[in-house]
């Protein structure tokens, strides 16, 4: 595998695997780069998919930045973390790595667009609930 195919690999884990899925979004804890990635991955497009959920929700945007911010804040040493990685990797590789982070979530964004409301709604919903703090008993 080429650097630049490893370098758009880790960008599309970053993006595919855990912004598309917003279940899957991982909590604070990360104990590689690869997961730090992620975690960048996630903070460059969920905002642009809760964008996307905006046009189409009423009154998501002050929901999703209410809990987005504090997901940004418990994360901010991993997220800068998968931010150099990523950064870093793109540089020895040649590649603009702020391009193809844009371009993945673009792509992304646009298939949000093109989904049933019904499906976009649970989208939405799920990406608020995986990025909320654990409940307290």
């Amino acid at each position: 595998m080429t650097f630049r195919t490893t370098l758009l690999a880790v960008a599309a884990l970053a993006v595919f695997g855990g912004a598309a899925h917003a279940a899957d979004i991982p909590a604070a804890v990360s104990n590689s780069p690869e997961a730090d990635a992620s975690l960048y991955g996630q903070s460059v497009t969920l905002p642009r998919q809760a964008a996307v959920c905006a046009e189409r929700i009423a009154d998501y945007m002050p929901r999703f930045r209410k809990i987005y911010d504090l997901w940004l804040s418990q994360n901010a040493a991993q997220i800068a973390d998968g931010s150099k990685f990523i950064h870093d990797q793109a540089k020895v590789g040649g590649v603009d790595a702020d391009a193809g982070m844009n371009k993945l979530a673009d792509a992304d964004s646009e298939r949000l667009r093109k989904t049933s409301i019904e499906l976009l709604a649970r989208h939405c919903q799920l990406m608020l609930e995986s990025m909320a703090p654990p409940a307290v008993n």
